[in-house]
């Protein structure tokens, strides 16, 4: 009995063009991929992406502008992610800041608005309080010969509008030292002393201008004089010890 005999189709060889074709590819797919690599790599090195940071300071801020550059580094490590609002935040946490903005111009190249607390008054021993009747306690003390106040740190913004209306009704004469603490008591530069009670302090103010501008001649008052004017129909006058 004959064997069967089985028909193979022969498999048609490739061309070496096919294989050629194949190898150009691979080589392309594997130079480009270097050059996106070197690319980066290029990028990476290159200050294309560095954060570039200029600064616009509004007033004399105690510290210089590289000093808040250190403050704001750690949160410039990842260059391609800068959030504006943590530089913000950051910033705003300096005890000598008033106000911050933070605007991204192009890319990686940031401005920042820095405004600084202005010195109004003293806070006793302990900070200051600004124009705007904000307190603010820095670090670092600086010499300053604005008027102190004394004050419960809760009434600052009020105890500062109303000092700011004291002083506008003494002009020229000027605060030395406002304290309030049940009532209200200022101390001038020529260091006579006002008592001006927890009520009616303008109306009183006034009528001590009037007062003092007739007893200013005697020296005794017009160097230690203090005036308690809580009484209804005038004041109390007594002396600073010498």
């Amino acid at each position: 009995m004959a064997r069967e005999r089985k028909n193979y189709v022969k498999k048609q060889k490739k061309p070496f063009k096919y294989f050629l074709n194949k190898i150009f590819k691979l080589v392309f797919y594997i130079l480009f991929a270097l050059l996106i690599a070197f690319l980066i790599y290029l990028v990476e090195k290159s200050t294309l992406l560095k954060p570039n940071i200029s600064w616009e300071i509004k007033g004399e801020l105690q510290a210089q502008a590289y000093e808040y550059d250190e403050l704001i580094k750690p949160l410039l490590v990842n260059k391609y992610l800068l959030n504006l609002s943590q530089i913000k935040n950051k910033l705003e946490q300096s005890p000598w800041v008033s106000n911050v903005e933070v605007e991204r111009i192009f890319w990686n190249r940031i401005r920042i608005s820095l405004e600084k607390h202005d010195i109004a008054m003293r806070f006793g021993t302990e900070g200051y309080i600004s124009s705007r009747g904000i307190l603010f306690k820095p670090n670092l003390t600086i010499n300053s010969e604005k008027p102190i106040g004394i004050v419960s740190e809760s009434e600052v913004k009020q105890f500062y509008f109303d000092f700011t209306m004291y002083q506008s009704i003494l002009e020229p004469v000027k605060i030395s030292l406002f304290e309030r603490t049940s009532i209200d008591e200022l101390t001038l530069d020529n260091n006579i002393k006002v008592i001006l009670g927890y009520q009616k302090q303008n109306e009183r103010l006034e009528l001590f201008i009037k007062s003092f501008a007739k007893l200013k001649k005697y020296k005794k008052i017009r160097t230690r004089g203090i005036f308690d004017m809580r009484y209804p129909n005038g004041f109390a006058l007594s002396y600073s010890p010498l």
